[in-house]
This record gives C-alpha cells, structure tokens and sequence, in this order.
C-alpha cells in the first residue's frame, strides 16, 4: 500500500472552490479522497486517517480568485477569523475555538515563524507561491510540539512540474483592486524548479468605522506588496534529493488607530519585510527507510508609522532558525513509524520593550497501524523552551518543558462507514511579548491542554462525509486581567460538533461544512470573543454549457468581540458570492467573482469595517 500512496501523492485533489471550466472538454471529476501527511507525519487516503483534514489544491487556489491566505480557508470547518479591516490588516485564525496563538502554521512541513506577541507572519502569504494546504483539526501538539491545539496549516510551496513554461495571471476588481503574478517552472532532468514573482494593491476602505468612533480618519486604508520567491530541486540519483528555497515579500498597509489621542487627518501605516530562505535533502536509505532534514532561516520586520514617522515604540523586528529532521520506516506492510526532532532558535526585539530569544527542542515518535478491520495510531513527543531577554543586566530566564501523546483508533463497520475517536493532550508555552511586553508577566506558566474527538466516517466514490464530536479542556489560560496585565486565568472549554461532506452529487460539486460549539470561559463565567456557537459553509458548482457556474455561502452567529462578560456582541451575518468560468483555449481561463453579492454589512472585529460587494475579473494563462 506504501508504494501506491506514494504513487499518488502529487496526484489532483478534491476540486471543490470550483472557478475554472474547459469549453471544448469534459468536465473533470472531482478527487473525493485526495492523500494528505499532516494527519500522522506518513502518507495516507484522507478516508483513512483519525483526525479531521481538509485539502486546498492549486487548482483550487486559482479557481477560489482569494486574496489572502485567511480568505482562502475562510469556510472551511472549525475556522473563524478577526480581521481589523480589509487586505493586509491584522488577523486573528481561530481553530475549533482557540486562540490565534494556539494554531501552528506549517510552511514546507517546518514550523513558521511567529512575531513576538504568537501572532502569524504569513497571514498574507503570496497565494501564487503555494502547491497545496492541508489543515488538520484539532489537537496535534503530540506530532508538531508547542502551540498546535487547534489545528495545525501546513502550506506546501510550489514545485516544477514537466516541461518548463511560463504562467501567470491578472486580476482587476472593486476598490481599485490590481494584482500580477508571473513565473516560469518545470523540469529539466533531474531537475525541477520553480520562479515566481508579482505585486498587488488595492485602494482599499476606511479600516474603522468613522460612524462608531469619531477619532477615525475616514479616508480609505491601501494595501500594497510585492514579492518574489524560487524552489530548486535536484535529484542526484534514484535515493537522493536536495533542493534550496527561498521568498522576499515587503508590504505596506494603511490602517486605522482609533485611540482617544488619534487625530481624524492621522495617517497611521504599517511597512512589513519578511524574508526565509533554506535547504532540504531527502534520502531513500532502503526501501523501507527514508529520512528527510529541513532548515529554514527566516526575518520579519514591522514598522509602525504615524504621519510618516515611526512611532516610539513602533520597530518590531524577529529571527528565527528551524531545523526539523523526520524519519519514516515502515515497519512491516501494515504498520510505518516516524521518529526525529524539532528544533528552532528565535529572536524578537521591539524598540523600548523587549529584547527576547527562544529555544525550542522536541523529540517524537508515532506509530500508524492497520490489522485487519482496525487502524492504530500513537505519538508522542517531548518539548523543551527556553525564554529569555538578552538585554544587558535582564537576567530573566523562564525553562518550560512538556511530555504530549495522542492515541487514536478507528474501526471499519463495513465497506462505507468507520468510527474513529483520539485522546491527546497539548500545551502553549507564553509569548515573548506575554512574559515581557505592555503588560508582561514574567511568571507566567504554559497553558495546558486535553482534547478528545469520537468521529463517524461514510465514504464511497463520490462522497466523503465527516461527523466528529470533539471536547478540548484548557488549564492556565493565558488572557489579560481587569489590570490589562497578562495572567493564567484560569479554565477555558470547548465543546461541540463539526459536519464536512464533499461530493459529486447528480454533476454538482458540493463542499459543505456545519459546526455547533459550546466555547465557555469557566472560570470567569462568559463566551470567549469572537467565537460563534454556530457557523458553517456551503459551496456547489456546476458545469453548464462549457462553462462551470457556482454559489458559496458562508454564515456565523453572533459572537462577543472582546475576552470578557458583558462584551459588545457582533451579530450573526451571512454572505453570499456567486462565480464562473471559461476556459478560453488551451492556455488561457477567464474567471468573474461577485463577492458579498447582496452587500450585507457585518462586523469580523468590532468597529471595523468589512468589504462590501465586489466584482473581479481574472485572466490566467497556465500551458497545460
């Protein structure tokens, strides 16, 4: 079984963000069951593995027309997001109803960077870079260590495949939307490649809502950024791989403060650097043995302007180097194992704050397993950090360490229906900024976390439908104080039920998902903000005529916006967009997006501004 995974492993995806049509062929056919590795670290049919997992493509990402990486997972389930204004504002994921810090983001399968407050880097990630993202729900801290409690976004960055071309595409739409992208990939004998390079802008809308806040500069917040980023692979012989990556991206987004002192002329601005490159090699030790070792070094760097000039405390700067070795052996023609280490070196400065490294080790080992009707699964895994501020005469040190398991089983009923259930735990060690920052607390100790899910699996050919009850319990939560002073607050829970179904059903593409969650701060006695207790998604598409037509809904129930009783509530909202697509010859497609096509005003975060209809047109040129 082994061989023919691998077999597959690059094979298409399950198509379900459908755009794109071929005028003068057959309609393609959606991939229900798609292999994923996120699950386990081991390949493996997504009917097959414990947790729950969804697969974006690079089909995908093109027919979706998304602007960013949260616009591209918005809808998939267990996701909600906070966004403070339009492209390039700072989002907040929040995964199976945890924090944004307690959801880890894979670039290449190694852990990506973070800034010194947890938040994610790559939130606007160049879409035009990446092959394909799987996302794992729910607890992994037992595969990939520190902060993966929610789920784990593991991107996987584009790769040169057959003869070498050319590709690119334009994009045109409301609030003066422009973006280009173009590069030129392939394979040249043992080697692959890929080039890529393009900006983006848009003119935006008032970040905050004048209306709500009368210290709001009401004129429209831009967003520009310009990138570049290469992939060599080179295959010396049958059993040996090595490759070299790298990615420059700078940004400049404008947005709103809103503070008591804000002026209504103030221009408030935010100028992003980030930058990573790093080495791989791959070997094939027998046929059953293959170990791979991965670095990365990786920059990022926030500059935060007022009218022009840096504010006082307004440089953020970080680095960080990851290395991440991984084994995998198949122990027998049922059973693999994986076994290796992580290990990153992180350093994050702001001015007049902090002056902070990080180190992290952690060591892990899983077992998969299939006898007969079962399938087994284990992990396990030993972290251990290490936080200090570097600034002469600081001497604060804070050592955490952490053992974390996850056991799984599942067991087929018959040919369409399988129970699955896992029990694991996990932990989130305190930001730089948590321990050393505005409001810092040096004594802070690691959030602790324990999470189980009891899953019902059906799955034939043209259907995969997924129903998972999870639970997670969280001790020594992290949160602010009445004194805006960081503190473990105590015990957070969630609870709930999540549906994802994927079919082709009578010609039609239907992706669906549907959650109902019970989040409850128990200890304080209130709904953690920006959770809904209902949320989900529905996505069909159809070919009609040469060209594919669809519909995608996304609604959510009202939410509090802030981590504390009595918050401002947002309410509920739901959008509509429609799209379609022709292929207009063998290279070029056209596409049109209507997005928030009955213009329905809604709040992602509280007094900010969200966009309002919009059309886009794109025209890709992709040599098949």
């Amino acid at each position: 079984m082994k061989k023919s995974i691998r077999a597959r492993a690059f094979a298409p995806a399950l198509s379900v963000l459908s755009l794109a049509v071929a005028a003068s062929v057959q309609a393609q056919g959606i991939e229900i069951n798609p292999v994923v590795v996120s699950a386990t670290r081991m390949e493996q049919p997504l009917s097959e593995v414990l947790s729950s997992v969804s697969v974006i493509t690079r089909a995908d990402i093109d027919k979706s027309q998304a602007a960013s990486l949260a616009d591209l997972i918005q809808g998939e389930a267990g996701f909600e997001f906070g966004r403070n204004g339009g492209p390039g504002a700072t989002t907040s994921f929040f995964m199976r109803g945890q924090e944004s810090k307690n959801v880890l983001v894979l670039i290449d399968g190694v852990r990506s960077q973070i800034d010194g407050n947890g938040s994610l880097t790559i939130t606007d990630l160049p879409l035009a870079q990446i092959e394909r993202v799987e996302i794992l729900r729910g607890n992994a801290g037992a595969m990939y260590g520190e902060s993966a409690i929610g789920g784990v976004i593991n991107v996987i960055t584009r790769t040169g495949k057959g003869t070498p071309k050319a590709y690119g595409l334009a994009t045109v739409g409301s609030h003066k939307t422009a973006e280009l992208s173009v590069g030129y990939g392939g394979q040249l004998d043992g080697t692959s490649f890929d080039l890529n390079a393009g900006s983006s802008g848009t003119s935006g809308f008032s970040a905050m809502d004048a209306n709500q806040n009368v210290h709001v500069n009401p004129d429209r917040d831009s967003y520009r950024s310009q990138y570049v980023a290469g992939k060599v692979d080179q295959k010396i012989d049958r059993t040996l791989q090595v490759g070299l990556r790298a990615n420059l991206k700078n940004a400049v987004s404008d947005y709103d403060s809103g503070s008591n002192s804000a002026l209504k002329t103030d221009a408030h601005q935010f100028q992003v650097k980030t930058d990573a490159v790093g080495g791989y090699v791959r070997k094939l030790l027998t046929q059953d043995f293959s170990t791979n070792l991965d670095i990365t070094s990786s920059n990022f760097s926030y500059d935060d302007l007022k009218n022009g000039a840096r504010l006082s405390d307004g440089l953020y700067r970080g680095h960080q180097d990851a290395l991440r070795w991984s084994n995998s052996y198949e122990l027998f023609s049922s059973t693999n194992a994986v076994f290796g280490l992580d290990r990153s070196r992180e350093k994050f400065n702001q001015l007049s704050t902090y002056d902070m490294q990080r180190n992290t080790t952690g060591y892990f080992a899983g077992i998969t397993s299939k006898l007969k009707s079962w399938t087994l699964q284990a992990n396990a895994r030993r972290d251990s950090l290490t936080m200090g501020r570097v600034a002469s005469g600081a001497g604060t040190v804070n050592d955490f360490s952490a053992n974390t398991y996850l056991l799984g089983a599942g067991y087929q009923l018959d040919k369409q229906w399988r129970l699955t259930s896992t029990v694991s735990n996990g932990f989130r060690a305190p930001t730089a900024g948590e321990l050393f920052g505005w409001g810092g607390n040096p004594n802070l100790v690691p959030e602790t976390h324990r999470s189980q899910e009891l899953g019902l699996v059906y799955s034939v050919e043209k259907a995969l439908a997924r129903l998972v009850y999870f639970q997670t319990r969280t001790q020594n939560a992290i949160s602010s104080d009445s004194n805006w002073v960081n503190a473990n607050i105590g015990e957070v829970r969630n609870k709930g039920y999540e549906l994802t179904v994927r079919a082709d059903l009578l010609g039609n593409n239907v992706k669906g998902a549907l959650v109902f969650q019970d989040p409850w701060n128990v200890t304080d006695g209130y709904v953690p903000g920006r959770r809904a207790k209902q949320y989900g998604t529905l996505d069909v598409s159809r070919w009609i005529h040469g060209h594919e037509v669809g519909a995608k809904l996304i609604g959510s129930g009202e939410r509090g916006n802030f981590n504390e009783p009595q918050s401002q509530m947002l309410a509920g909202y739901s959008t509509w967009t429609f799209y379609a697509s022709r292929r207009i010859d063998a290279n070029w497609t056209g596409r049109v997006k209507l997005e928030n096509a009955f213009n329905r005003n809604y709040e992602l975060a509280g007094g900010y501004n969200t966009p309002g209809r919009g059309i886009f047109a794109t025209l890709q040129y992709q040599p098949k």
